[in-house]
């Protein structure tokens, strides 16, 4: 990977084009999404082991990083993705304490610091991590104001109201704060990670994002004496199974998905090309009407008539035929013992539970 596009870099071999660059961020950008995937597909089966790394995937997404990134800092001295596209983190005070050549310096290049380990991890897992979660509450915040009018009228009632704590309003008043503050700083990330991949484009910056200009911190190629000082320092390191290990992911990730396609198209349900049901189609049962003690069906689409959330997440079906997001219906079900829109009695079995998939909704 280290010997593939070159190009802008030839007064320094070792310097990674932008799209080696880029492209080891779309990497990362994958890992999430597939691992959520696979474990709700196994959540499914055995949700009473695996429901609540679902419901905290964050979490466990983070702690998972932490130990994979921290290993291959360790041993590769760059990031799981970096090390994918054959890149390597070295320290500028390293790079510009030796006056040699750019390809001796490189071969000469000394294993990052425990403190540079430690603050590499601090951008790679705990600033997304700290991202996400903003993200999330943001969604909450934002999601209550399609109410309108309506919801800031019931704010500006609380905040008036006598009877309100004040640190129900002082709450109120950060949500408010939050709401208008956040897009700009989400506009300021985003765009200062544009500004600094313009600048590294250009050449006029060594870094490609702000957060390595921080650290101190610039990527380069790893060179031949690299990995052969890694294989002669592990033992039992082969060269043969390093790149199999790195092909494995993407192949995985690629077979997930095509799975889900192929669990949602047509060819799994046996449907005609020319849009004909087949002979052994089930007919759809008739619609059972909401009881009065129940929840309310929303007017909107796609919503989830216990959470509210539009979209629904990871739809699921009960027996009545109405769908919730998978958390929600197994967690009433597992308490109540029935459906929460018509009250009929669902037993408590995850067979009761269907999963839909995004043509059938």
């Amino acid at each position: 990977m280290e010997f593939m596009s070159a190009l802008g870099s030839q007064e320094d071999t070792y310097r990674p084009s932008l799209f080696e660059l880029v492209a080891q961020e779309k990497l990362k950008e994958l890992l999430q999404p597939a691992v959520q995937y696979i474990l709700a597909i196994y959540a499914q089966r055995y949700p009473r082991l695996l429901l609540k790394i679902v419901n905290n995937h964050e979490e466990f997404y983070a702690l998972l990083m932490l130990l994979i990134e921290r290993h291959y800092l360790k041993e590769w001295g760059g990031s799981f993705a970096e090390n994918f596209y054959g890149l390597k983190r070295v320290s500028i005070k390293q790079i510009d304490s030796i006056k040699l050549a750019s390809h001796v310096k490189l071969q000469n290049s000394i294993p990052l610091s425990n403190r540079e380990i430690s603050q590499s991890l601090l951008v790679l897992v705990g600033l997304p991590y700290v991202k996400c979660r903003l993200d999330l509450l943001y969604q909450q915040i934002s999601g209550r104001s399609i109410l309108g009018d309506e919801q800031e009228e019931i704010e500006n009632e609380q905040l008036n109201d006598p009877t309100i704590l004040k640190k129900q309003k002082m709450m109120i008043r950060l949500k408010r704060l939050f709401k208008r503050v956040y897009p700009i700083l989400n506009f300021l990330y985003y765009g200062s990670n544009l500004a600094y991949n313009i600048a590294y484009l250009f050449g006029k910056t060594r870094y490609y994002t702000p957060w390595l200009h921080l650290l101190g911190l610039e990527v380069k190629r790893m060179s031949m004496h690299d990995y052969r000082a890694h294989y002669d320092k592990s033992s039992n390191g082969s060269i043969s199974q390093q790149p199999f290990s790195l092909v494995l992911l993407p192949m995985s990730i690629f077979f997930f998905k095509f799975l889900e396609w192929w669990y949602s198209s047509e060819f799994s349900r046996g449907g005609s090309k020319h849009g004909q049901e087949g002979e052994n189609t089930i007919p759809p049962p008739e619609k059972i009407k909401p009881d009065s003690r129940g929840v309310k069906v929303p007017n909107t689409a796609n919503t989830c008539p216990l959470c509210l959330i539009n979209p629904i997440n990871n739809p699921t079906a009960l027996p009545s035929g109405y769908v919730f997001c998978y958390t929600c219906a197994y967690h009433y079900v597992e308490e109540y013992g029935r459906c929460p829109v018509t009250w009929i009695k669902v037993n408590k079995d995850a067979e009761n539970l269907t999963k839909l998939y995004a043509d059938v909704i």
